[in-house]
């Protein structure tokens, strides 16, 4: 590997590595030489895919972190800190959502695959539906970055900060995902800000995520007469998903010496897909169940 894009001795943190992206994201950082720490809601023996690569094995580490807990965020980056004596990489990659047909009343389904609070009312389970994608899509990953800035900067070097966003974020509206994508828009105004803040001590980027091949993207995106996607990718010039690997890539790029002048941007990965050409189709699952 060029040396200007190796990240060997450095220690990177990546939120939500138990599958999907996170996993791919981690994946990528372990072969361009990093430390990865990942973490989860449940615990697990080993970060998913690097019991078979000793190497990996010896490069990483699975942890416990409730996101939505200030607390067990600092107390996640203080444990790793003590194992590993810094921090240089951090990736915001844990959030999500599902689609809901209608904004202002979510069903029990689409509250329960969120994993959102649950209420007997539809207004409470609606209310605390959206407050959820809030926290986890906004809320969470300003709390880790901020948490990990204050360990960053008594450290030398640059740190760098990439935050995962959506498509969804796009000022042409988001529906169906209302809450999640006003979350992801203030994601791509907060890299902005922090990084005019906490600059030239850190670096933070943003990639804004279009379609993504995942466990929960086959599962809850793709209609079930379309697994392959065939039809569904036809509005994608690219007309396929993006893969966790490639997104991996490009977070390894924004991570090494090849990047070091990119910094507040927010890069779009989606195969260069119009803005909420999927929407609609992307529904279709939902109601589909319900």
């Amino acid at each position: 590997m060029d040396s200007a894009a190796s990240l060997d001795g450095k220690v990177a943190v990546v939120t939500g590595t138990s599958r999907g992206v996170g996993l791919g994201i981690a994946h990528e950082l372990l072969r361009a030489g990093a430390t990865v720490i990942g973490c989860s809601r449940g615990p697990l023996d080993a970060m998913p895919g690097v019991t078979d690569n000793p190497d990996w094995l010896a490069r990483s580490s699975q942890r416990v972190c409730d996101q939505g807990d200030y607390r067990a965020i600092d107390e996640f980056v203080a444990s790793v800190v003590a194992d590993y004596g810094r921090i240089d990489i951090l990736v915001n990659n844990a959030g999500g959502t599902v689609p809901a047909p209608h904004v202002e009343d979510i069903p029990e389904l689409v509250a329960r695959i969120q994993g959102a609070p649950e209420a007997a009312d539809d207004y409470e389970r609606t209310v605390l539906f959206h407050s959820f994608a809030i926290q986890m899509n906004l809320i969470s990953p300003m709390w880790f970055a901020i948490r990990a800035y204050r360990q960053m900067r008594e450290q030398d070097g640059v740190g760098s900060i990439v935050n995962i966003s959506s498509g969804a974020g796009h000022p042409a509206g988001s529906p169906t995902l209302v809450s999640y994508g006003a979350a992801k828009s203030g994601l791509n105004h907060l890299t902005r800000s922090l990084a005019e803040e906490w600059g030239p001590k850190v670096r933070v980027n943003c990639l804004a995520l279009g379609p993504t091949m995942t466990d929960n993207f086959k599962s809850f995106v793709l209609p079930k007469d379309d697994p392959s996607g065939e039809k569904y990718f036809h509005a994608v010039p690219m007309h396929r998903a993006g893969e966790p690997a490639e997104v991996g890539r490009a977070v390894v790029f924004l991570c090494s010496g090849t990047a070091d002048f990119i910094n507040g941007t927010t890069i779009e990965i989606d195969g260069g897909m119009m803005p909420g050409v999927l929407y609609e189709a992307g529904l279709k699952t939902i109601t589909d169940l319900l």
